[in-house]
């Protein structure tokens, strides 16, 4: 029989939580030294609740301890099997491990829970995506000429996540973008064979990962930039080195 899951009261769940956010935002800005005192007051105020383990595990990624790291998102699973964003850091620590079959088994839990949350909270609604096709035109309107030329027969669609057979091959199932078809090299030597190229960005993803419209309106034109580097069939660093992220 596993484990019950930690029960905090109200009062409790409410300090955990700011300790969480308060922990992840140092965290996020380097500040490991102040995190590691909000994730020890976490810790000792639920030792063995999902949410103090994720945050140990965020610690020991950024003490470069990958083993650590899983074994306390291991824990946060199994305390709390619904979590999703220990089941999405759990299937990007066994990625870097070398565990790809466990990644692709977490992410596809990640891609269910998600999902899930879209139902509950109607993430996605019709004034969303007009924001987001926006600003995606936006920023191919912003092109240079000639790379805006290039682009013209290269459309950008919308999903709300990543198709499960998609995340079975590995795909991160919290994804922003994706390219898809014939880079712009293939297009121009004529492989009129292959399916059409376009970019797809997946919009609940977007939406849950920014708190307001200017961080959505940002991050549609980064991810936009960067799926078109691909097109252009630039590596990671050379999309960096053109200012398209």
């Amino acid at each position: 029989m596993p484990p019950a899951r930690t029960r905090l009261s109200p009062a409790l769940a409410e300090a955990l939580t700011l300790l969480v956010d308060e922990a992840l935002d140092l965290l996020a800005r380097d500040e490991v030294e102040r995190a590691r005192s909000s994730i020890a007051e976490a810790v000792a105020l639920a030792p063995d609740s999902a949410e103090a383990r994720h945050l140990q595990a965020e610690l020991a990624l950024a003490e470069d301890r990958p083993d650590a790291a899983r074994d306390h998102l291991q824990a946060a699973v199994q305390d709390d099997p619904d979590h999703a964003d220990a089941h999405h850091l759990l299937a990007r620590v066994l990625e870097d491990l070398g565990d790809r079959a466990g990644m692709i088994e977490h992410d596809l839990r990640v891609l269910s829970l998600d999902a899930r949350t879209d139902r509950r909270h109607a993430i996605g609604t019709p004034d969303d995506l007009a924001f987001i096709e926006e600003h995606a035109r936006a920023a191919l309107a912003g092109l240079p000429p000639h790379l805006a030329e290039r682009v013209e027969h290269v459309p950008v669609v919308l999903e709300a996540r990543p198709h499960p057979a998609l995340v079975r091959e590995g795909f991160d199932s919290r994804a922003l973008g994706l390219f898809e078809g014939p880079t712009d090299v293939m297009h121009r030597l004529g492989h009129g064979d292959l399916l059409p190229a376009r970019i797809v960005l997946f919009y609940a993803n977007l939406l849950a990962m920014t708190r307001d419209d200017d961080e959505l309106a940002e991050q549609v034109e980064i991810t936009v930039l960067h799926e078109l580097g691909h097109f252009f069939g630039l590596d990671e660093d050379e999309v960096a080195d053109l200012g398209l992220e």
